[in-house]
């Protein structure tokens, strides 16, 4: 008589077993990927490759005094597409009073955001990209160009690393050069550094408001934004000791800007450099520091952010966008310098303003303007809902903030419509149909 034989696994197990695999050797290649692609950054090898100098592109490399230029970017309402607008320069403004505000410097920095934004593609393999702002500078008469920190901050795999390893308090940023001469005959060298928005994990840093209590003060930045600008300062002072050496740094001139995430790490990177023109070692005069930032968020629990030593930083937000709005007012955040808030729903003469901003808009990307004015009631409707929901900061992180900010964004607020607002071609249609803010 045969024994029964031992009843067959179930296919439940099976199916568990086979996953547990998976999981197993996806992790372990995922785990081999990083330590390799880790590896190859020690190296530098396996990123795509800086674009050829400015001065080895066709364009007009070395111009000088003032002029007008036609600059390429791509707009988040046409997708990959580059699209282009005309901008001004004039050497003749960095021998001006950075405090006084400049309309046509700051146009030219909006667009020059929106091109820190672009560059990206150039350094994702395989893309076929131009290198935009290796062009836009060319066109601008800049002959050095570092966009060295976007090789391996463009790529999926790197950006997966850096939400692995933690390592996404992070941006992108261009630094160039270019002797700048004024009428009467004075001469600088001018730092332009223009700094990506918002890329891949780097999202996450955005919400990295950081803890006062670990840095042992009362009062910090915010820290996903504090580290992407002293990663750029401490860029900055090394470039500009090995130009300057020991002839100290009188004819040194900064301008920074950024759209976003890139418009508050240049406002916390151009108040740094204000900071240190109170020590020892300032990377340039105050009076030849400049800085004009887009969409910019809160960035800083520090009080005095609106003290005389920042007035050369100006803030250009959109009333109906709601990135500017956070982290919140009421938490205490603020920014450095000085606000300037565009036409919005409701002001007196919008509706002819904004017929002329949409006129602007469509010339420069051959599609209507899909920004909602109206979405700045909705935008302080939110505000004022979250600021009484989520008193501070520390609320914020609990789940009941997290539930709360869902529920109230999903109760009132389409989130996709109220980016529109967010669109650094919104900024510069806006800045392109004013004549001043």
């Amino acid at each position: 008589m045969t024994e029964p034989s031992a009843p067959r696994p179930r296919w439940g197990l099976r199916a568990l077993v086979a996953l547990l695999v998976v999981v197993a050797v996806a992790g372990t290649a995922l785990v081999a990927a990083v330590l390799h692609r880790r590896e190859q950054e020690r190296m530098g090898l396996g990123a795509v490759s800086e674009p050829s100098a400015p001065q080895e592109l066709e364009g007009p490399a070395g111009r000088t005094g003032a002029f007008t230029a036609r600059i390429g970017f791509t707009s988040m309402a046409t997708g990959a597409e580059t699209v282009s607008t005309e901008v001004a320069w004039d050497d003749e403004w960095f021998f001006q009073d950075p405090t006084v505000y400049n309309h046509e410097l700051a146009t030219t920095c909006a667009v020059l955001s929106a091109v820190a934004n672009s560059e990206s593609a150039y350094y994702q393999a395989g893309s076929g990209s131009p290198a935009y702002m290796e062009a836009a500078l060319a066109e601008l008469g800049f002959e050095d160009v570092s966009t060295a920190s976007y090789q391996y901050r463009s790529e999926i795999l790197d950006e997966v690393i850096d939400f692995l390893a933690g390592t996404d308090d992070v941006v992108a940023y261009s630094v160039a050069t270019k002797r700048v001469t004024s009428a009467d005959g004075s001469e600088k060298t001018l730092y332009l550094v223009s700094v990506r928005g918002s890329y891949g994990s780097e999202w996450l840093s955005d919400a990295n408001m950081g803890d006062a209590a670990d840095y042992e003060m009362d009062a910090i930045d915010h820290e996903g934004f504090m580290r992407a600008a002293n990663e750029i300062v401490e860029d900055l002072a090394a470039r500009i000791t090995e130009e300057a050496g020991t002839g100290g740094t009188d004819d040194i001139a900064l301008l920074f800007c950024g759209h976003s995430r890139g418009a508050a790490t240049a406002n916390l990177a151009a108040s740094y450099a204000d900071d240190m023109t109170q020590g020892l070692r300032a990377l340039a005069p105050l009076s030849s520091i400049y800085c004009y930032t887009f969409a910019t968020p809160e960035v800083t629990l520090v009080e005095g952010t609106g003290d005389a030593l920042y007035d050369n930083i100006f803030n250009v937000l959109n009333p109906s966008d709601m990135v500017p709005r956070l982290p919140l007012a009421s938490w205490g955040y603020s920014r450095y310098g000085r606000d300037l808030w565009l036409p919005g729903y409701g002001d007196d003469g919008f509706d002819e303003r904004h017929e002329a901003m949409r006129a602007a808009f469509e010339a420069n990307t051959g599609v209507e303007s899909p920004y909602v004015p109206e979405d700045r009631e909705r935008v302080d409707r939110l505000v004022e809902d979250l600021g009484r929901e989520i008193p501070t900061a520390d609320d914020f992180a609990s789940a009941g903030g997290i539930f709360s900010l869902v529920r109230d964004l999903l109760a009132d607020v389409n989130p996709v419509q109220v980016l529109y607002g967010h669109y650094p071609s919104v900024y510069i249609a806006w800045m392109q149909s004013l004549d001043t803010l």
